[in-house]
């Protein structure tokens, strides 16, 4: 007679009660069984103590060191201001907590190193990103298309990414550089994980450029190229002031395929759609059931934790090294030309 084994459950506390928290965390958490939130702590009281009764978060900690010192607790979503991202991993890590940190996991290499020195033992806790959009199989799914060569070699990746910002993101980390601001820190990370996915981050040049006229001199449209040696071109546009666009289109030697609307279901549980995106054929290639990409990444963050999904950290750190370096040559540039993307 078999008996089935079930997966343990997970006590999670929540270090700072930013917007995030809410659909990233507090809502997917009344989906996945697997975790409970039963924590919260916040620099401001009075805020971790409203988020706490508006989602029945049991235990208010006096302060975020406290609520590292609780025994009962699993693991940590990170949702602090982007400067204290790293910082707060690695005391958490130091304090036995696995942890899931909201994006970005640090602002530079010099962090990124500090963390993964943090994770040299064996058996320190588990440590990841949130990048929901991994958590979703149109990438995998895409992957395969690119693998078997059925639509011939890929030449082109095209990104768009922008969002406008409402009021110039006034009191908004978005707005400070210090702080991980613009529109490249806060978008680029996801045509990088997903350009990751898809070919790896190894260009043999790299071209970056904005104008960075932004509040703080961030930049508030950002263009960026990685031209590969097999002659792979991946494009990204990101912007704080452009119309609502989120989609890649992808350039094969025989079709054109496009995932339109790609943040969707940042919202709740919306289809995605692969598609072919010529003039005499705009049919659907794949679609997807209707999923959540924060609870597809609450579940991630639950079978990190048990190790039955790796961590996939030397990716993250990868993504860390390039984005610094695409920056930088932007800022090297500092011209109006535009790049022929």
């Amino acid at each position: 007679m078999s008996s089935v084994v079930e997966e343990p459950s997970y006590k999670l506390g929540i270090l700072g009660a930013s917007s995030i928290a809410v659909p990233a965390m507090l809502e997917p958490a009344r989906i996945v069984d697997k975790v409970k939130i039963t924590a919260i702590a916040n620099r401001t009281l009075a805020k971790a103590e409203a988020m706490a009764e508006a989602y029945q978060i049991p235990y208010v900690a006096a302060s975020l060191d406290e609520l590292l010192e609780l025994d009962d607790l699993d693991g940590v979503y990170i949702a602090l201001s982007n400067e204290l991202h790293a910082q707060w991993a690695i005391r958490a890590l130091n304090a036995g907590k696995h942890v899931l940190v909201e994006k970005p996991i640090c602002l530079h290499p010099e962090e990124a190193e500090q963390l993964r020195l943090a994770k040299e033992n064996p058996a320190a806790p588990k440590l990841t990103e949130g990048l929901m959009i991994a958590c979703h199989p149109w990438q995998q799914s895409l992957k395969g298309i690119v693998d078997s060569g059925e639509f011939g070699a890929l030449r082109r990746i095209s990104t768009r990414i922008s969002v406008p910002a409402k009021n110039r993101h006034a009191g908004n980390y978005r707005s400070v550089k210090a702080k991980g601001g613009g529109a490249f820190a806060d978008l680029g990370c996801y045509w990088l994980q997903f350009v990751q996915t898809l070919a790896g981050l190894e260009p043999e040049e790299i071209l970056a450029q904005s104008a960075f006229d932004g509040p703080d001199g961030c930049d508030w449209t950002f263009q960026a190229a990685l031209q590969y040696k097999n002659g792979l071109r991946a494009e990204c546009l990101t912007s704080f002031e452009l119309p609502f666009r989120a989609s890649h289109t992808l350039y094969f030697d025989h079709t054109v395929l496009t995932v339109p609307d790609f943040f969707r279901p940042i919202k709740g549980f919306y289809k995605l759609k692969i598609r072919h995106d010529l003039p005499d054929n705009r049919t659907t290639l794949c679609e997807f059931e209707p999923l959540n990409y924060y609870v597809g990444q609450l579940e991630a963050f639950a079978a990190i934790m048990s190790g039955q999904q790796a961590e996939g950290l030397s990716a993250t750190w990868e993504r860390v090294q390039l984005q610094a370096r695409i920056m930088a040559e932007a800022q090297r540039r500092r011209v109006s030309e535009v790049l022929p993307l």
